[in-house]
């Protein structure tokens, strides 16, 4: 199996990348590997590009001084999971255009 060396890209870059999947006729994992990129940074930046054509926000940013700076009662506690039968979304980006979704309905 070869190695998938890790590049940093543009949104530009990816921009075109995710196009030419769309135009390509190839599944992700079919085109990721032709191209040699991970199918979970393809499936990561599509899914922020179409939100972003959606007109819908993508997470903040937040530079490493401001999260060095957050204090520890800035904690949001959403409670046990178990207390409550409401729906709940967590959504983190782990960056690289890996993007964790956890949804419980």
């Amino acid at each position: 199996m070869d190695q998938i060396t890790r590049q940093r890209r543009s949104e530009s870059a990816w921009r075109e990348i995710v196009a030419r999947q769309e135009q390509s006729g190839l599944t992700v994992t079919a085109f990721s590997e032709r191209e040699g990129l991970t199918t979970a940074s393809l499936y990561g930046w599509r899914v922020r590009l179409r939100q972003q054509a959606a007109g819908k926000r993508t997470s903040p940013q937040i530079s490493k001084s401001a999260r060095a700076e957050k204090a520890p009662e800035e904690f949001i506690d959403l409670g046990a999971i178990g207390a409550s039968r409401g729906r709940f979304e967590v959504r983190l980006d782990l960056g690289g255009g890996v993007l964790l979704q956890l949804v419980r309905s």
